[in-house]
């Protein structure tokens, strides 16, 4: 990349980094980017009113998309780009202007996706899929993600799946309230509670043991009743993290939890509500885009390497691949860079650049 596009890809950066936006709010982020390509490429903006993409066409019969999120992490301070987002926003657009005046013998959409935090962005954006006719026959997708700690540039793939299929279970146990002095006229929800925070990280144990893989239950939380000497506690709550590495482990862990729930509550005379929320499918690889991308690789002279494990923490890119074949694989941020969703870490100057140029290398050997 010559260091004008050098300069505008940064300045693109910062400018995204100034402005974090709540998942589902990201008004002036959306905005900037739209600005951005109308005054520097020549690409075909289509807006969808709370995501976008921009239209690289030579008219040929394969598409390959490339996608970017932007939306910041909710913290107690405000929304803060302490993932990065801010950073593949400015590489997709750095890409668009590399991709500009080339011919590269396939269309190129760049994706520019909202609200991946929370898992809901990727699966509003897969209406590309059938606003532009794009199958499993003439189109794929591609997704990276920085990832500190490793070399800056390395790409890093893996077979399979790259990053942990997760959601959140919100449950709700509803007894009956009663004068602590007469506990035995109510029904509490405690007992229940206790034995689901201790029997779902066990559920999960035993899957990961059937399914061979990574499988967990995590409890992030659990209240029964209030803090009123008074009142025998009449409802519970208990909020856990599932996470598995496939998609077989994590519907079947899904399941056990959702009857372990009911026993309890059926056992405690209790009514139940279980609600979901963060969901994300696993993100896992298609066999023969990997083995595209590891060939376009080696044909740049780009270096690469595979990972060993999957990691734990999810991706909502994992909907695009129920679509078109995808591949998404990590980008090195630096060994010297923070890690992701901690205070200190901030996506570095170069990366931009650097992630643009990898992906128009590899475009131009898919």
């Amino acid at each position: 990349m010559d260091i004008q596009l050098y300069e505008k890809t940064k300045a693109a950066q910062h400018a995204l980094h100034s402005c974090p936006e709540l998942p589902g709010a990201e008004t002036q982020t959306r905005a900037f980017i739209q600005s951005f390509l109308q005054e520097n490429t020549s690409l075909q903006i289509v807006s969808r009113g709370t995501w976008l993409y921009a239209k690289h066409d030579e008219g040929t019969a394969k598409t390959v998309v490339v996608r970017a999120d932007h939306d910041a992490v909710p913290t107690p301070c405000g929304p803060r780009h302490l993932c990065g987002h801010d950073g593949h926003t400015a590489a997709l657009l750095g890409l668009a202007l590399l991709l500009e005046g080339k011919a590269l013998g396939k269309n190129v959409i760049l994706l520019f996706q909202p609200a991946e935090e929370t898992g809901a962005g990727a699966a509003a954006c897969c209406e590309l899929f059938s606003l532009e006719g794009l199958t499993r026959e003439n189109a794929c997708i591609l997704g990276s993600h920085n990832i500190p700690g490793e070399p800056m540039g390395t790409a890093l793939f893996r077979r399979g799946t790259f990053a942990c299929a997760s959601c959140g279970l919100d449950i709700g146990l509803h007894g009956s309230p009663t004068h602590a002095a007469y506990p035995e006229n109510g029904i509490n929800p405690s007992a229940a509670v206790a034995q689901l925070a201790l029997e779902l990280p066990v559920l999960a144990a035993h899957t990961a043991e059937k399914h061979h893989c990574m499988t967990l239950a995590t409890i992030v939380g659990l209240r029964s009743g209030e803090r009123a000497f008074g009142v025998a506690a009449s409802e519970g709550s208990l909020w856990v993290t599932l996470r598995a590495e496939t998609a077989a482990a994590f519907d079947e862990l899904n399941n056990r939890a959702d009857q372990a729930v009911r026993n309890a509550a059926n056992t405690n005379q209790l009514r139940f509500t279980v609600k979901r929320e963060d969901v994300f499918p696993a993100t896992e690889n298609d066999p023969a885009l990997q083995d595209a991308l590891e060939t376009a690789c080696k044909a740049q002279g780009v270096s690469y390497k595979y990972l060993d494990q999957p990691f734990r923490w999810s991706e909502d890119f994992g909907h695009y691949g129920q679509h078109v074949p995808a591949c998404f694989f990590g980008i090195g941020a630096g060994l010297d860079t923070p890690p992701l969703h901690t205070e200190h870490y901030a996506y570095p100057d170069d990366l931009a650049s650097v992630t643009a140029a990898l992906f128009f290398d590899i475009l131009s050997s898919l």
